[in-house]
């Protein structure tokens, strides 16, 4: 339901099912719910589109030096004529300290000016305090709000290093940024280049509710940029909110590349932007207690969000799964949901890779093969017969033969990047053909 007319009618829907309705009476079983998000209603070509009070955070670190901090300027200036009188725009440059260039102007064509004025002056130099850049970005947006209520409020965080001045730690990081977009501030990031950290960005965009691009090369830079300022004028319900809620003898985990909080009782995730004619898929892996047969084991699902142009509450409608304990031979003779399943895998060879990509990084590569060949046993058995798994386990296998080599950063960003979007339903905005996983090893 909504709560405000200017939701548009839109329709936040919610489906969820197991991928094997019944589990065995003696404990131990796994079993997957698969969660679907999906949204209806305003037409992407309407013309009454949310306006943006958007704030970008523009890394100028030494490391910037050259085309892409050149690259970069570019993007923003056209991204500012890209806006319009409806739009508000900040602009922070950050190195070792943050820097306020430009303070939440209306986008109309003296605003413009100022933009360009602005971003034609910012040149690179010194350390990366990417922490001091992203809050200063999302205090303007934050300040911004009461000027243009009625707007999509957003950051975009261009960076190609890793920060190593102010706040450097992952966690403390994300739930700065979960605690601003709770107050209506969503943040995307993109990372430029190979020397960027993808898993603080990756934390920043998942936390944010929004989402982590990758320009390999600097003219990249600007088509993503673009790409993203188009979706977030796009976007049919903003800061989706999913929650499950389990009985005190499940245990339960998310799976998958989502930002998410364990409280007694229930998972919550952030699961971002909905896109027109796009569904977000949310896997959770439940961990069964024993009981007696034909005992239920109920499942509460629930998701809400807000409308682009404000804070209207958009809710699904809840929807209650009923997991049953069975006998031994009922449960091995049960069906599975073949589509389900698919989306089972696809979460959980996500989380192998991108484990695999970090302790590859971290040096830990004996230890990455042997996670990956026990990660790839399990895996094969649960995908039997599951149609259109078999290009996932053999991209597993490949990544289970070459783990143990010393892999470049363009391969770890490629493949890190490719399991992210892939998991998480978001479309690649760059203009350039992404290898495979298969060809990163060619």
């Amino acid at each position: 339901m909504t709560s405000a007319p200017d939701a548009q009618n839109r329709t936040l829907h919610l489906q969820a099912g197991l991928d094997r309705k019944l589990a065995w009476e003696e404990g131990d079983s796994v079993r997957y719910v698969v969660a679907e998000l999906s949204a209806s209603g305003a037409s992407v070509e309407r013309v009454d589109t949310p306006a943006l009070n958007l704030s970008l955070a523009i890394d100028i670190s030494g490391s910037m030096r050259g085309e892409k901090i050149v690259a970069a300027k570019q993007a923003a200036l056209a991204v500012a004529e890209t806006l319009g009188p409806r739009d508000r725009l900040s602009i922070i440059a950050f190195a070792g300290t943050a820097e306020l260039c430009l303070d939440t102007l209306t986008m109309d064509e003296a605003g413009r000016m100022a933009a360009a004025t602005a971003i034609r002056a910012l040149h690179s130099s010194g350390q990366t305090n990417l922490f001091d850049g992203w809050m200063m970005a999302a205090e303007r947006v934050a300040l911004g709000m009461a000027q243009s209520p009625q707007a999509s409020h957003r950051v975009l965080l261009l960076s190609d290093g890793k920060t190593n001045q102010g706040k450097t730690d992952r966690t403390e990081i994300a739930q700065h940024v979960g605690a601003l977009l709770e107050r209506g501030v969503v943040t995307s990031a993109l990372g430029i280049g190979n020397g960027y950290d993808e898993e603080l960005l990756g934390a920043i965009a998942e936390a944010g509710g929004g989402n982590l691009h990758d320009a390999a090369e600097a003219n990249e830079i600007g088509a993503v940029a673009l790409g993203e300022l188009q979706a977030g004028r796009a976007a049919l319900v903003e800061r989706v909110s999913l929650r499950l809620s389990v009985p005190a003898n499940v245990r339960a985990e998310v799976v998958g590349p989502w930002s998410h909080v364990a409280v007694p009782g229930a998972i919550e995730v952030m699961a971002g932007s909905i896109m027109p004619e796009r569904t977000r898929k949310i896997v959770f892996r439940l961990y069964c207690s024993s009981g007696a047969p034909g005992a239920s084991i109920l499942l509460g699902l629930t998701a809400n969000g807000t409308s682009p142009e404000g804070d209207a509450l958009i809710e699904a409608a809840p929807v209650e799964v009923d997991l049953r304990l069975a006998s031994s031979h009922e449960n091995n003779a049960q069906p599975r949901n073949m589509a389900r399943s698919l989306a089972v895998v696809e979460a959980w060879q996500a989380d192998a890779i991108r484990r695999a990509v970090r302790m590859n990084r971290d040096g830990e590569r004996d230890a990455a093969t042997y996670y990956i060949q026990r990660e790839l046993g399990l895996m094969e058995f649960y995908a039997r017969n599951v149609p259109g798994t078999e290009t996932l386990i053999d991209e597993l296998i490949l990544v289970q033969r070459r783990v143990n080599e010393n892999w470049g950063e363009r391969i770890r960003k490629e493949m890190s990047n490719t399991v992210r979007k892939r998991s998480r339903g978001e479309a690649e905005l760059s203009f350039r053909m992404r290898p495979t996983i298969s060809d990163q090893f060619r």
